[in-house]
């Protein structure tokens, strides 16, 4: 595929339709799980079921094509610095493992859940502090 033409948007197509796609397979995939829970007309589970299948497999062959043009050098980087991307990709995994571990220890979970939540917290807290400061360094190491 070709990069296209624009200046102020995505050039890679198949990241453009990946970015595209991505959105669309989490509403049909959410629409498939309720329609299946609930009841209803049985040809609308099986619509919906299918639109989930198709567009999470669209969306992860983009990202497939997207991954080998990259690795293959015909596509530009997103991102130029590789310590961004690492604390862009961190920062929401830290937040979810945060919220997750609040939520285990309000809930009561089992330990064992509180442990393995409060771990991952703490790791991958550590990880996007230690990025920030990668980014940070490098920007000043530029100057």
């Amino acid at each position: 595929m070709a990069n296209a033409n624009n200046v102020e948007g995505i050039e890679n197509e198949n990241l453009f339709r990946a970015l595209v796609t991505a959105p669309l397979a989490i509403f049909f995939v959410i629409i498939a799980a309720n329609s299946v829970m609930s009841s209803g007309i049985f040809i609308f589970k099986l619509i919906f079921i299918g639109m989930a299948i198709y567009f999470s497999l669209s969306t992860l062959a983009y990202a497939a094509y997207y991954t080998n043009d990259h690795h293959a050098e015909k596509a530009d980087k997103v991102f130029k610095n590789k310590n961004f991307f690492n604390l862009l990709f961190n920062a929401p995994l830290s937040l979810a493992f945060i919220i997750f571990t609040v939520l285990s220890f309000t809930n009561d979970a089992s330990l064992f859940f509180n442990l393995i939540f409060g771990a991952l917290a703490f790791i991958s807290t550590l990880f996007t502090l230690a990025y920030a400061a990668f980014y940070t360094n490098d920007c000043y190491d530029s100057e």
